[in-house]
C-alpha cells in the first residue's frame, strides 16, 4: 500500500502536475489522520472497558468489606446494648439495697466489662481505590460521596470508641477502690464466657457465681460518697452507650446496607445485601 502511494505521488511530481499532486498529498494526510483517531479510538475503548472491568471488582471487593463491617457492627451493638441495659440493673441494685448490704460479688458481676470490643473496619479496597486514583472511575457522584461520608463516620466512631475506653478504664479505677476483686472465684467469673451468648457474658449464669456468692467477702468500702460516684460515672458511660447502641451504631449499619445496594444496581452486581 505504501508502494503503491509512492507510485502515485512520483507519478505526479514526473509529469509537473502540481495542483494534483497536492490534492493527493492533503488527501494522504488526512487519511493518515484518519487512521491515527481511529486507532485513539480503539485504544480509548479498549482502556475503558478495562477501567469498568478493574472498577466492577472494586465494586465487589468493596460489597464484602461493607458486609464484613455490618457483621462486626452487629456484634459492637449488641455489646454496648447489653452494656447499656446493665447499667440499669446496676442503678436499680443501688437504689433499693442499702450500703452495708452490697454484696462484693454482686457489684462486681454488674459493673465488669461494661465496654464493647473495638472497631476492626475493612478499609483495604477503600484505601487502594485512594492510593491508586482508581476513585475517580466511580463517576456516580451521589455514589463517591456515600463512601466518602461512611469513611469519615467509622473514623468519628474510632473517636468514640477511645473516648469511650477512656471513661470505662476510669470507672474501673473507682471500683478497684470498692470492690475487693482477691475474693474467690473472681477469676473463674472474669473467664467466663456463655455457651448461649457468648457476645454478652451474663455472669450471673456463671456455675461460678453461686460460688462466688457463698464465698462473699466484705468490699473494700462502703463510704456513701464513694457509691454515688462510681454511680454516677456509670450513668455518664450509660448515656455514651445509649448513642452508640441506638443511633450511631444503627445508623452507620444503615449505610453500609445502602451502599451495598447502590453498588449492585451501578455494577449490575447480583444481590447479596444482608
Amino acid at each position: 500500500m505504501i508502494k503503491f502511494f509512492r507510485k502515485i505521488r512520483k507519478s505526479l511530481i514526473e509529469t509537473d502536475k502540481t495542483a494534483k499532486y497536492i490534492k493527493y498529498a492533503l488527501g494522504e494526510i488526512i487519511l493518515v489522520v484518519i487512521g491515527i483517531l481511529i486507532a485513539l479510538q480503539v485504544n480509548n475503548w479498549n482502556e475503558t472497558r478495562l477501567e469498568q472491568r478493574k472498577i466492577t471488582e472494586y465494586a465487589r471487593s468493596l460489597i464484602q468489606d461493607l458486609t464484613n463491617d455490618i457483621e462486626m457492627l452487629e456484634v459492637c451493638q449488641g455489646q454496648a446494648e447489653f452494656s447499656f441495659h446493665k447499667i440499669d440493673s446496676l442503678k436499680s441494685y443501688l437504689k433499693k439495697t442499702p450500703p452495708k448490704e452490697l454484696s462484693n460479688t454482686d457489684l462486681f458481676v454488674y459493673t465488669n466489662d461494661m465496654l464493647y470490643r473495638p472497631f476492626k473496619w475493612n478499609r483495604s479496597t477503600l484505601e487502594e481505590l485512594k492510593g491508586s486514583g482508581s476513585l475517580r472511575f466511580i463517576t456516580n457522584d451521589s455514589l463517591k460521596n456515600k463512601l466518602v461520608r461512611y469513611e469519615a463516620f467509622s473514623k468519628h466512631l474510632d473517636e468514640d470508641f477511645q473516648y469511650d475506653k477512656n471513661k470505662v478504664e476510669y470507672a474501673e479505677q473507682l471500683t478497684s477502690k470498692i470492690i475487693d476483686f482477691n475474693a474467690p472465684y473472681f477469676s473463674e467469673l472474669i473467664s467466663y464466657v456463655s455457651p448461649d451468648d457468648p457476645i454478652n457474658e451474663n455472669h450471673f449464669l456463671s456455675q461460678d457465681y453461686p460460688k462466688a456468692k457463698e464465698h462473699d467477702v466484705p468490699m473494700l468500702t462502703y463510704d456513701n460518697i464513694q457509691l454515688k460516684e462510681l454511680a454516677n460515672y456509670f450513668i455518664i458511660i450509660q448515656d455514651n452507650l445509649e448513642t452508640r447502641a441506638f443511633n450511631e451504631l444503627p445508623q452507620i449499619m444503615y449505610d453500609a446496607k445502602t451502599l451495598i445496594k447502590m453498588l449492585e444496581e451501578e455494577y449490575q452486581i447480583e444481590n447479596t445485601t444482608p
